[in-house]
């Protein structure tokens, strides 16, 4: 088994044994049992993941807690994500939230020359120049988890006027039958909000107001 898929089996076994707190209250020796292994190289595992940033670990008089980062989770949801589409062909997912109004940094970083040459040439629209902000409800964080862990389409990070802009991917997504796009930094940032650019102004042509619930239909497909 190479390391990837071990990281994985390991992750795995940890998310199967943590709580409804969202931990694990494992032992080094327990999850080596439990995934077939020395208890040294179960604990070669575990600090390794920490190292790596899949895990945090807190130590207790109970013993240590054990849990998984966002990048962690990513691995999980990844694979759910393959599986998904191998077995059942799924390749989208809906999303609920309620309209939440930002700051103002959506319209200064998709209207930069690189990226609306990216966002016009991979995803066939120039956007208007602004976003509209979706806080995800609670009951849809795994689906929201799920899409953070997908690929999507890469627009590629630029520097410009002294500054650095990362790289961003995309999902082709509608919402109220409108065709439209999800964007997230390619590296991943823990947050419940999901950001959408369309043609259109959204907010004006659907007379959005804060706390208004919509849906959002993303697809997976690169």
């Amino acid at each position: 088994m190479n390391s990837k898929s071990r990281t994985y089996e390991v992750l795995k076994e940890i998310k199967k044994a943590s709580n409804e707190r969202g931990f694990a209250k494992i032992s080094s020796t327990k999850l080596a049992e439990r995934l077939g292994m020395s208890q040294q190289s179960g604990s070669s595992y575990i600090n390794s993941l920490l190292k790596e940033g899949y895990i945090e670990r807190q130590l207790k008089s109970d013993g240590q807690h054990i849990y998984l980062t966002e990048k962690g989770l990513g691995v999980l949801y990844k694979e759910l994500n393959d599986l998904l589409e191998i077995l059942d062909g799924e390749q989208s997912l809906q999303i609920r939230g309620r309209v939440k109004s930002g700051l103002g940094e959506g319209r200064y970083y998709i209207s930069r020359e690189k990226y609306v040459a990216q966002f016009k040439e991979k995803l066939d629209f120039v956007p208007y120049f602004g976003t509209l902000n979706v806080v995800v409800d609670a009951e849809y964080q795994s689906h929201y988890a799920r899409l953070r862990a997908a690929g999507g389409i890469k627009i590629n990070g630029f520097e410009a006027d002294g500054r650095t802009f990362g790289p961003v991917k995309a999902f082709r997504a509608t919402i109220f039958q409108t065709e439209c796009a999800v964007i997230m930094p390619e590296r991943t940032v823990h947050t419940d909000v999901l950001e959408v650019i369309s043609t259109e102004y959204l907010r004006e042509k659907y007379d959005l107001k804060d706390g208004d619930p919509v849906t959002i239909t993303v697809s997976l497909k690169d």
